[in-house]
């Protein structure tokens, strides 16, 4: 299984649900914008923090700002459970954080940080944002963004000229958008909120973003750094895209002839995309530049080539300009890492963060991930796949979807020898091969050195006192094989006469949620995988096989397992198969699925008893 991603999952879901934190007494979120270029934007927010546990960091405050937006004025009050004012806060007091990971951005955040002396305690923060020529959204209406926090009261306004047509959607927000139009030149759009009840972090459900009540607007028609669009569909969003990366993908001339040197002998666009896409990983390095409109305008294909390196879009951009160089077109792609899919009729920007490359070939289409071309080429990866993304052509933007793996071809495929010996020492030999999914957990593998690798193996193979004798790691495609040797000072353990001897060196590390009753949420699986794993047991002279394990098959609709065993005089040979269907499940099936972790569980950790023959 992928053991990285899915004990971290699960030691996440072990953690025992909080008490109420907070509650967020009042949430305002005023707008008044007076035209498509400008709006100010005042915010309060009264939270009451219960407890220092998961609490605390309610009491900070940060906003972040641009050159574009910017903190007008600010004030905070703290008060005790009496209403007593224990302090002010002043604007004075504000820090400024420019260090980014980004090499060039013009974003920077205004913070304090507050350690309150009591609890509980109720923070009252107060501020005004204004806002210029960046308006392609406004701000977004969100007032729960953490579990175990509840709300009393939030609203949204927003004041615009009668010609602005506003675009609005929503999720978890039962109360529909009012539209009040009874102004002479302006319309006030409000939403509130009352009354929201806390967020449980139930293990095995979708992610919070999906769950929190929210709502985004955004105008029909922009202005965006001096540039004009629309977004009224994805269509007219796409036109917009477009013309920012018109005229972006010419190449200097010396460049263009190294290209046709390089590929114009290969007798397939496969073959030459899979050429520039090399090309692109060993000429360039990621770097984000996020600097005015560079949030959504790449660099030139030139200035990539000049200085080797762009984001996310620069790249991207560098990409299509080499393949139309050589005769091959493909479609830049605005996508997010984080949403798997966009509002429902809600064409709006804001909802992207992340480009790659779409290469429509005639048999196939490849999706290329720039910023990262050490993958394999049209390699689809976790933060991607099955995700909704916008593809950008001359003719506008189009909704698409990008593939999804089956959960089946996410394997991990072990074959394990053990030949133990009488003191219950062993001489392991491991041969493993992961495969998508399941090859991205062992990426990190393929970059340490020898040292690290031996520090990692342990968490992959379990077997006590290890030393480890050798470590071959290979890369072929979405596909990393592992073989290794390794010397157990202790595998068995030895009580008289019998050894304990463990069926299955791996899986180890499964914890299992609770079955708590009043689960709210249905059952989602992220990951769908599958492990296979064929282990061969040679007994020590003088032993004979005591006790052993069952055969057992275990069917339930969201996985499968089998575990088999056969067995002679000088061998033990099992086999595990595993298949955990990624998805949506009933709610009631929870149960079955905590039974169905722990059965797996405790099957990867029976024992085989060996008893020594008597002379």
């Amino acid at each position: 299984m992928k053991k990285g991603l899915l004990i971290g999952l699960l030691i996440t879901m072990m953690l025992p649900i909080n008490a109420q934190k907070a509650v967020i007494e009042e949430s305002v979120t005023d707008i008044v914008c007076d035209g498509p270029t400008h709006a100010i934007t005042h915010y309060k927010e009264v939270v009451t923090i219960l407890n220092p546990q998961g609490g605390a960091s309610l009491a900070n405050f940060a906003c972040s700002c641009s050159d574009k937006d910017k903190l007008t004025s600010f004030k905070g009050l703290v008060t005790d459970a009496n209403g007593r004012v224990i302090r002010k806060l002043k604007e004075s007091e504000l820090q400024k954080n420019e260090i980014s990971p980004y090499l060039a951005v013009d974003d920077y955040t205004m913070y304090l940080d507050y350690a309150p002396p009591v609890y509980p305690v109720t923070i009252t923060y107060e501020w005004t944002i204004d806002s210029r020529d960046d308006l392609i959204t406004f701000p977004r209406f969100c007032p729960q963004t953490s579990y175990d926090v509840s709300v009393k009261k939030a609203s949204y306004r927003l004041k615009v000229p009668k010609s602005m047509t506003i675009l609005h959607a929503q999720q978890n927000i039962p109360s529909e958008v009012n539209i009040d139009k009874s102004a002479k030149y302006t319309q006030l759009l409000t939403l509130e909120v009352n009354d929201l009840p806390m967020l449980e972090n139930e293990p095995y459900s979708r992610p919070l973003r999906e769950k929190v009540p929210m709502a985004r607007f955004a105008p029909a028609d922009f202005t965006y750094y001096g540039t004009q669009g629309s977004q009224r569909s994805w269509k007219d969003l796409g036109l917009w895209q477009y013309s920012l990366i018109q005229g972006l993908d010419v190449l200097p001339e010396n460049v263009r002839q190294q290209l046709h040197q390089l590929t114009d002998t290969m007798k397939t666009d496969r073959e030459k995309v899979e050429a520039l896409y090399r090309h692109l990983g060993k000429t360039t390095r990621y770097v984000a530049i996020l600097l005015g409109i560079g949030g959504m305008k790449p660099a030139t294909a030139t200035s990539v080539y000049k200085s080797g390196f762009g984001d996310c879009k620069g790249l991207t951009n560098y990409m299509r300009a080499m393949l139309k160089e050589v005769g091959i077109a493909s479609n830049y792609i605005l996508i997010s890492t984080t949403n798997r899919r966009f509002m429902k009729d809600y064409t709006c920007a804001g909802q992207m963060n992340h480009a790659i490359l779409q290469v429509p070939l005639p048999n196939d289409t490849l999706w290329l991930e720039c910023t990262n071309p050490q993958l394999p080429m049209g390699y689809v990866h976790e933060d991607i796949a099955g995700h909704d993304a916008i593809e950008i052509t001359e003719q506008g933007g189009r909704l698409v979807r990008l593939p999804l793996y089956a959960d089946s071809t996410n394997l991990m495929r072990s074959t394990v020898n053990i030949h133990l010996s009488q003191d219950g020492t062993a001489d392991l030999k491991v041969s493993q091969e992961t495969f998508n999914r399941q090859y991205e957990d062992r990426i990190p593998l393929t970059k340490m050195n020898e040292k690290d690798r031996q520090k990692i193996l342990p968490r992959i193979v379990y077997a006590p006192l290890t030393e480890i004798n050798r470590i071959d790691i290979s890369e072929n495609g979405a596909r990393i094989s592992m073989d290794t040797e390794i010397k157990s000072q202790k595998y068995a353990n030895q009580t008289g006469q019998r050894l304990f001897v463990p069926i299955c060196p791996l899986h180890h590390g499964y914890s299992v949620p609770n079955d708590t009753a009043g689960r709210q949420e249905d059952i989602w699986l992220e990951l769908g995988y599958q492990d296979e794993d064929d282990i061969t047991l040679t007994i020590p002279e003088g032993y004979a096989i005591e006790a052993c394990p069952k055969d057992i098959n275990i069917e339930q609709p969201f996985a499968s397992f089998s575990f088999s065993i056969k067995k002679n005089d000088k061998t033990i040979h099992v086999k595990n198969h595993l298949l955990m269907k990624s998805g949506t499940f009933d709610k009631s099936l929870f149960p079955q699925l905590t039974e169905f972790l722990q059965s797996i569980s405790n099957i990867y950790n029976q024992k085989i008893i060996l008893k020594k023959l008597s002379l």
